[in-house]
């Protein structure tokens, strides 16, 4: 819980701090190359850290009068209302950052710096 905390307060100031949407997957991956404990670990930190991330975002514009274009995406996917493109987004989002953490444990796990015993 702690690192989800910490990757989301550092994805979000990075976001704000710059134009780029792509820092979830850079901090995920990060956090699963440096600190995760297991794969799952990077996977789930990545997914939660950037789901909420987005989620909080999604919601935010959704109610500062982004209305009109979250039901117009709504439409372009045949959801129907604007409200759902939120979890779809956070979903899309969370899952990207899963990945990506998953991706910086695996690239870890084949350099040999797991601590597993191997000879690298």
């Amino acid at each position: 819980m702690i690192a989800v905390a910490v990757c989301l307060l550092v994805m979000l100031a990075l976001q704000v701090l710059t134009p780029f949407w792509w820092w979830i997957m850079i901090v995920a991956f990060a956090h699963g190359a440096a600190v995760a404990k297991s794969g799952r670990n990077a996977f789930r930190t990545g997914f939660g850290a950037a789901g909420l991330l987005w989620l909080g975002a999604g919601l935010y514009f959704l109610l500062a009068g982004g209305r009109p274009i979250a039901g117009r995406m709504a439409g372009m996917f045949g959801l129907g209302s604007p409200w759902l493109m939120v979890p779809v987004t956070a979903l899309v989002a969370g899952l990207a950052g899963a990945v990506a953490g998953y991706a910086g444990y695996a690239v870890r796990d084949a350099l040999g710096k797991r601590g597993s015993g191997r000879e690298p």
